[in-house]
């Protein structure tokens, strides 16, 4: 596992050094990290304040998929998160269990079972992103008039960046990439 988690940072470097200009490659690099702190200091703050025992990554995708697309099937969930069905099947039997997931049937097809988030997690996540929207607006209270407004001004870029990352637009993937591959850096 290690030798294939080298290989593809060697292919990111690869695409660093000969496709990416030095300076698009300093602001990836700087603006990952800023995003990285930025969630982690937002959750470590509200998990301090609020008291709440947080529920793992995995279980947080499965319900932010399902708050964004309700009556998913296992297998659509799945394909939408990039994981395997047996995965998902047990994510949501470990969410059920806490009382934040639900299945029902299908109306047309009884055969299918359809995942739905339960009030319990609606309030949840209700609770949490009114938490979180109230730290940071208060963290941006305590910013200056300029640099608010540079936040601000940057967040149209950083929603269509947002929205180039969510897409499968045919952009190059560094992940996948071969050193001393021609096209390094393109996906195969």
């Amino acid at each position: 596992m290690r030798a294939g988690f080298e290989k593809r940072r060697r292919g990111i470097m690869v695409l660093l050094q000969n496709e990416i200009p030095a300076s698009i490659a300093n602001v990836a690099r700087d603006l990952a990290e800023v995003v990285h702190r930025i969630r982690r200091l937002i959750r470590h703050r509200l998990r301090a304040e609020w008291g709440a025992s947080p529920l793992p990554e995995a279980q947080l995708e499965v319900l932010r998929l399902l708050r964004s697309r309700p009556g998913l099937r296992v297998q659509e969930a799945a394909d939408a998160l990039g994981v395997a069905p047996n995965t998902i099947s047990t994510l949501v039997r470990q969410l059920e269990a806490a009382g934040l997931l639900e299945r029902s049937g299908d109306e047309e097809d009884g055969r299918v079972t359809r995942l739905r988030l339960a009030p319990a997690a609606e309030e949840r996540i209700a609770r949490w992103h009114d938490a979180r929207q109230a730290l940071v607006a208060v963290t941006l209270a305590s910013l200056s008039d300029e640099d608010r407004r540079r936040i601000q001004d940057a967040l149209p870029a950083l929603g269509r960046l947002a929205q180039a990352l969510g897409s499968d637009s045919g952009l190059p993937s560094p992940l996948i990439s071969e050193p001393g591959a021609s096209g390094a850096g393109r996906s195969r």
